[in-house]
């Protein structure tokens, strides 16, 4: 345990925090580690700089993190341990006792980290540390420091060890010699200043691969240390003959190893890892000399290994990965499928062994990969090839499938003998097949996959060797790869002239067909990659979808066509993430032209096309595609008959469009809706306005109902750049008031515990204007009064005039600031879009106009408001006036007699919701809430026990469904990835069936925001219709929420940054 001074500044918490560690030592209970982590980290938080006792604070909490590191694998742990040691170094002067163990801690902690993430620069930092700290140890240094007592280590060696360690990892890494050379330079110095007898001098010995024999010759045969002692030796034996080639070097290990087993006793912790690492030499003696006896005995001692290693063991799975890969070994060489079978069965024990995430998954997937691809036998094949008389009717097949298998070796190693060995095999078999023959379409298939390529892939290979050899920044580099990219780009095309010839002489019927086709469409795929051009994976998908199409349930076959599909789909969506702005440019141009109608058709598709694609990969469990290689067989069956029913699924919908479509009048059913169509069913109370924001022009696109052709609004004074910058400047602004999500804010006094609150900063715009006063002006004269004055909307109301809609659909980053709060906002007055117009948002045409189209009525019993708070979340803020805030409407509502039920925090679970959502018309969430820009559908709102999903929502029938109060952060706004798509909360409730959603653009505080829904919610009572018994009436949600922000600018009174951002955030979508 270590030992502190006893006094002062929180000493108690690192005594507690290094109990903590000691029971971690015992126990292994992760809670242990955990709470002393966080224990060490406040003691240290509460620590002066310069106080005495900060190195041993320091010093135990980076123990305690790499503790924990090493057993979960969590880099963050790490990442923290040497950002602590970083610390400890600033705060140690270069002449301290201590700085230099500290270098080599970090330095060491470096290494740990370029291991895990093949960071060349965490390697050569590293090194740099460890010259450091053997720069300030003099040679003659003879203290054994107390982080070594454990040890008994010389220091200076043991510095001069740990960077010849460095080094000779740069060199694997780099094959520079000179990093070697200065290795093997350091151990020599480290081993002249270790005095013969010192305890350190076996270590070292093995370390420098000379005098070896003297690490046994210092240590006594019956000390306990002898075996480990012989096995450090052994392998620095084995590392030299891997390197020289000389057997005498593996039979002096393996003899070693033999004395080490001996001195090892039978019950001893490390027998098994001992009897396996001598069947490791035994075979590697095997595959240098070929005899079987070596590597029979291999087997029999890896099977004792795996029988004395208990079931629950870490070394478990490695064990069965060693035994597995011997016993394919003695397949290969003797061609018995029972050993292969044996293999396979072991290997995949040791895959489900090993847990998801771990270092050395890749390996043991590769390795399994490896001996299933021995199935096919390809030693087998080429003896048949050997033996078949010349002119034998078969020949031609046999040298196709040998073709085949060394492909799909070549797949696997890289080795580009098997794929000429491949290719020389397949054009063989094409020679000797007759044109007409039925077969000759197979051969050129699979030829197609290797092509007629011996010259091209002599190019590629010697194009491949320049780019290596030229070092990164070089000249010449950008030439060189753009030959080495032509060069791919040319295989692939020669590859799909092939397929496209084996496709076109197929038969309609013929059972290879699929196959073919999905070779095409692999080809096609790689071609998009190398080229970009989306047509080739627009054929891609094409091809596959045919190939899935002409498979018939239950193939084996069906899984793989399936997997090929939902990657290329995957790369579409790819591809649509990467290009969503084109609708935007698209638009832009066909402006530039007067065709607004085009305009307004491509924005329309473009918008709707992302939900589309969204639901379908969601719908067709893309997301389990991506860990196919990790799961087992009976998963991937489980997959396989889940896809094929939606494969059937998607069959019989594919039927029924046709037939829907050949019924007069239905011919563009569910097609891309036409500009004309988007114009007959628009609201008669107010304007939908679209605006396009493009590099090269803004514009506004007006829709009226009763008019025929949409109304062009050039935006001059307004940019793409401009609106970046307002962008910007807001986002900029929230984050100085606070982030974005509920109850995590920065809070004035007043409101310190309410947990919504916003607190003034300090920052203004031009004119002695605020920031926010800045960018809601430049709305209004750049975007607003061009299109309020066109439309002659800027006339001055009385309090008494009824005010009309107004239904906004901004594109790009535009979907990320407020329109409708867009105005001139003084001290003494303002003028802003609330004075003009009632607003709402939309994030399509379609979504608003199916919503006039399709009047919805409510099931009497469903007519109500239910209501749910969540203000405790675990690794979220607490916003307790979510509490405040349900209560407070449960009263207004049931005052007025309306059918409501309320749930508050552990009340309901987020599955209970789900199921209450579809016996109420309206639903109020008050509760955090987050949008993931990855998979909108996983947007979600939080509950104490788990998420709500967006895609759960989405999926469910909600054919009551009103409006929806969302009470959280973050459910109106768009994603950075696709700005021009509707994608956030708002919109996927519309998407779920809701008419209508009020929403927040962000945070929301819990003083002001009780007040607001309870306003809200008293105006719809007010305003609904007298047949209305128990219910609420959401087509008065938009004017309800304009009243209630009406009144909260009232009583917050004036036009500050804080004021406005405490209101703007409230919008309203839909209908």
């Amino acid at each position: 345990m270590y030992q502190f001074p006893v006094e002062g500044h929180g000493m108690g918490m690192v005594l507690t925090g290094v109990a903590l560690y000691d029971k971690f030592q015992r126990t292994g209970d992760l809670d242990d580690i955990t709470k002393s982590i966080s224990k060490l980290r406040k003691s240290v938080e509460i620590t002066p700089e310069g106080h005495e006792s900060m190195a041993h604070r320091l010093r135990v909490l980076v123990h305690s993190l790499e503790s924990r590191f090493d057993v979960t694998g969590d880099l963050r742990d790490l990442v923290e341990a040497i950002s602590v040691q970083r610390k400890a170094v600033e705060l140690n002067p270069d002449g301290d006792a201590d700085i230099a163990m500290w270098f080599h801690k970090l330095g060491f902690s470096l290494k740990s980290l370029f291991r895990r993430t093949g960071d060349l620069h965490a390697l050569t930092e590293a090194i740099s540390m460890h010259r450091k700290a053997v720069e300030l140890t003099p040679e003659g240094h003879a203290d054994i420091h107390s982080w070594l007592d454990l040890l008994g280590f010389s220091l200076v060696p043991l510095l001069l060890n740990t960077l010849g360690s460095s080094l000779e990892s740069l060199f694997q890494r780099t094959g520079d010699l000179n990093n070697l050379n200065e290795a093997i330079s350091l151990r020599r110095k480290a081993l002249e200043l270790t005095p013969e007898d010192h305890a350190d001098m076996p270590s070292l010995f093995q370390r420098t691969g000379n005098l070896t024999n003297l690490t046994v010759e210092l240590t006594p045969e019956d000390h306990a240390n002898m075996p480990l002692q012989l096995n450090f030796l052994c392998s620095s034996l084995e590392s030299l003959f891997q390197r020289t080639g000389d057997l005498n070097n593996l039979n002096e290990a393996i003899s070693l190893k033999r004395k080490a087993l001996e001195l090892t006793p039978q019950d001893h912790a490390d027998m098994p890892m001992r009897l396996s690492n001598l069947g490791s030499s035994l075979k590697s003696l095997f595959e240098r000399t070929g005899d079987l006896t070596n590597l029979n005995e291999a087997i029999s001692l890896k099977r004792r290994a795996l029988e004395l290693t208990p079931e629950e063991s870490a070394d478990m799975p490695l064990q069965l990965n060693f035994l597995g890969s011997s016993l394919q070994s003695l397949f290969q060489r003797t061609g018995d499928l029972n050993n292969l079978a044996e293999a396979i069965s072991i290997k995949r024990k040791a895959l489900e062994l090993t847990p998801e995430g771990h270092a050395d998954m890749p390996i043991r997937l590769n390795n399994l990969g490896s001996s299933l691809l021995s199935r096919f036998a390809i030693s087998i094949q080429r003896k048949a090839v050997e033996l078949i008389a010349e002119g034998h009717a078969s020949i031609a097949t046999w040298l196709n499938n040998l073709g085949y298998y060394l492909e799909l070796l070549f797949e696997r190693t890289g080795d580009l003998n098997n794929l000429t060995e491949a290719i020389s095999a397949q054009r063989k078999a094409v020679a000797l097949t007759g044109e007409g023959d039925v077969d000759m379409p197979i051969w050129l298939n699979n030829l197609s996959r290797t092509g007629n390529l011996h010259d091209l892939l002599e190019a590629i290979s010697n194009q491949r060797k320049a780019v290596e050899l030229t070092p990164d920044g070089h000249a010449n580099m950008p030439g060189f790869l753009n030959n080495l990219g032509s060069l791919l780009e040319s295989l692939f095309k020669e590859a799909i002239s092939i397929n496209r010839k084996a496709v076109e002489i197929t038969p309609n019927g013929h059972a290879g067909m699929p196959i073919r086709l999905s070779n095409l469409g692999c080809s096609l795929t790689s071609l998009f990659e190398c080229s970009g051009d989306l047509d080739n994976l627009t054929e891609a998908i094409s091809k596959q979808r045919k190939a899935v199409k002409l498979t018939s349930d239950g193939h084996v076959d069906m899984p793989i066509w399936l997997n090929n599909l939902g990657s290329f789909l995957e790369n579409r969506y790819t591809q649509l993430r990467n290009s969503s702005g084109i609708p935007l440019q698209a638009a832009s141009a066909a402006l530039t032209l007067d065709r607004v109608d085009k305009a307004l058709e491509w924005l329309e598709q473009g918008r709707v096309f992302f939900m589309q694609v969204s639901k379908g990969l969601e719908a067709a469990g893309s997301s389990t595609r991506s860990s196919w290689t990790n799961m087992s067989l009976s998963e991937k069956s489980t997959l396989a008959e889940q896809a094929r029913d939606n494969l059937n699924l998607a069959r019989q919908w594919e039927n029924l469009l046709e037939e829907v479509r050949a019924i007069p009048r239905f011919e563009s059913f569910l097609k891309p809706v036409p500009w004309t169509t988007l114009l007959q069913h628009l609201p008669a109370s107010g304007p939908v306005i679209i605006i396009n924001v493009d590099t090269r022009r803004c514009d506004a696109i007006a829709l009226l109902a009763g008019q025929d052709q949409p109304l062009h609004i050039p935006l001059p004074d307004f940019s793409l750049e401009l609106c970046n910058q307002y962008r910007e400047g807001l986002t900029a602004r929230l984050q100085s008031f606070h982030p974005r999500y509920r109850g995590g804010l920065a809070m004035p006094a007043s409101d310190l515990e309410s947990g919504r609150g916003i607190r003034p900063v300090l920052l203004s715009g031009k004119n002695g204007e605020t920031v926010i006063q800045t960018v809601l002006r430049g709305l209004w004269e750049k975007i607003v009064q061009p299109i309020f004055q066109t439309l002659e909307l800027v006339v001055e109301k009385s309090p008494e005039t009824t005010l009309q809609r107004i239904w906004w659909c901004p594109t790009g980053p535009l979907s990320f600031l407020p329109i409708h709060a867009a105005g001139i906002y003084g001290k003494t007055g303002s003028k802003s879009v609330l004075d003009y117009v009632i607003s709402s948002y939309i994030p399509t045409v379609t979504a608003l106009t199916d919503r006039v189209k399709n009047s919805q009525s409510i099931d009497k019993e469903a007519t109500g408001l239910f209501m749910t708070s969540q203000p405790k979340v675990d690794g979220a803020s607490h916003i307790p006036g979510t509490t405040t805030e349900v209560r407070s409407i449960y009263e207004v509502v049931t005052a007025g007699g309306v059918r409501a039920e309320k749930r508050e925090g552990a009340a309901i679970s987020a599955a209970e919701c789900l199921d209450i959502m579809e016996k109420y018309s309206i639903v109020h969430l008050a509760c955090h809430g987050s949008q993931n820009a990855e998979d909108p559908l996983k947007s979600r709102f939080l509950f104490h026990d788990a998420s709500l999903e967006l895609g759960a929502i989405v999926q469910r029938s909600l054919k009551n469904a009103d409006l929806a109060f969302l009470s959280a952060c973050e459910t109106s706004t768009g994603v950075d990835l696709l700005p021009d798509e509707a994608v956030h909360l708002a919109a996927g409730m519309l998407a779920a069936g809701y008419q209508r959603v009020v929403a927040t653009m962000w945070s929301i505080g819990d003083r002001d925001a009780p007040a607001v829904a309870k306003d809200f919610y008293q105006y719809l009572l007010d305003h609904r219709e007298l047949t209305s018994e128990a219910g609420l009436d959401g087509r008065f949600s938009a004017h309800a929420l304009h009243h209630a922000t009406k009144q909260l600018r009232l009583r917050l009174d004036d036009n500050s940054d804080q004021s406005l951002l405490t209101w703007i955030p409230y919008v309203h979508f839909g209908y």
